[in-house]
């Protein structure tokens, strides 16, 4: 079917323009291609669409039924086109977008709003989740997420973006006025720790003057596949966790939280922005990211707690 539209559309044509020479002066078109494409179109179906002879041309009842149903279809291809158009001069649509809450919070929130006033046609449908979401399956046009391990083969998009310095903290009523000057010293707390499906749990010390580095192995007591619970349940005074240092770092000055060893970083993690082939991507998803990207990507000049990758 797909095949025998070329030959619906000069169909329609000859018939809009009434006759081959006119349709063929219009659409700069040779009246022998156009009279040669109907004749395949009627030979295939076994039908009559067009009464021509030198002096006359006229459209067959069937013919005129067909016409009409074509002019359907060419209004509907006009009105698809117009949407290619329109989004070539501005950036308009729904973009189906996964971000864990607190990287919402702290990081996206601010860029996303700003997207939102500058383009005001542009529609955003979130899912808020640290759940590794499948783009395809879930219909996501973009998932941002933090990892912490390289990339594993995917023939989804990971753009490494930026990379965020995390830190261990605690509450005050935890430490009880206690300074903790040694990493020996951290197993002797409870500890909470993002993700419930590991064997292993280790902090991964680095140490931001010398380099040295460091495993701490740790039995945590609270597990949360959301970054979210880990943050409560630190202020809540359960347990030391690893946190993103941007996350914490209003609580830490204002004596909310305790940055333990602050010498050393607990982890580096890579904000990384994952979607679908390139190749048809909507100007909307396009914009977005190229925006995201460079805002983000700017952001080590202004705030601690963040690193060019």
């Amino acid at each position: 079917m797909i095949n025998s539209f070329d030959d619906f559309y000069y169909f329609y044509l000859v018939v809009k323009h009434g006759g081959f020479s006119a349709a063929s002066e219009a659409e700069n078109i040779s009246k022998s291609k156009l009279s040669r494409r109907i004749i395949d179109l009627e030979n295939k179906f076994n039908v009559s669409l067009i009464q021509r002879t030198t002096r006359h041309f006229k459209v067959t009842e069937l013919g005129q039924e067909f016409y009409e149903e074509c002019c359907k279809v060419i209004a509907q291809v006009e009105c698809a086109e117009n949407v290619l158009l329109k989004q070539k001069s501005e950036p308009q649509g729904v973009v189906k977008i996964s971000c864990p809450p607190l990287m919402m919070h702290f990081q996206i929130r601010k860029i996303l709003n700003q997207f939102l006033k500058a383009y005001p046609k542009v529609e955003i449908s979130l899912e808020l989740t640290s759940r590794r979401v499948d783009i395809l399956h879930d219909d996501i046009d973009l998932a941002i997420r933090t990892n912490f391990e390289p990339n594993e083969d995917s023939s989804l998009i990971v753009r490494d973006v930026i990379k965020t310095d995390h830190c261990l903290v605690a509450a005050p009523e935890l430490l009880q006025g206690h300074i903790i000057l040694d990493a020996s010293e951290l197993q002797n707390y409870p500890s909470i720790s993002l993700g419930n499906q590991k064997q292993n749990y280790l902090w991964h010390l680095c140490n931001t003057r010398t380099g040295e580095t460091m495993e701490i192995p740790y039995q945590p007591r609270v597990k949360s596949n959301d970054l979210a619970g880990v943050y409560y349940a630190v202020a809540d005074g359960l347990g030391i966790a690893d946190l993103p240092f941007l996350t914490v770092e209003a609580d830490i000055r204002k004596g909310r939280l305790i940055h333990i060893l602050p010498e050393w970083k607990s982890n580096i993690g890579t904000l990384q922005l994952v979607y679908g082939s390139r190749k048809g991507q909507r100007l909307v998803v396009e914009k977005l990211i190229e925006t995201l990207v460079e805002t983000l990507r700017r952001l080590p000049e202004s705030h601690k707690g963040y690193l060019a990758t």
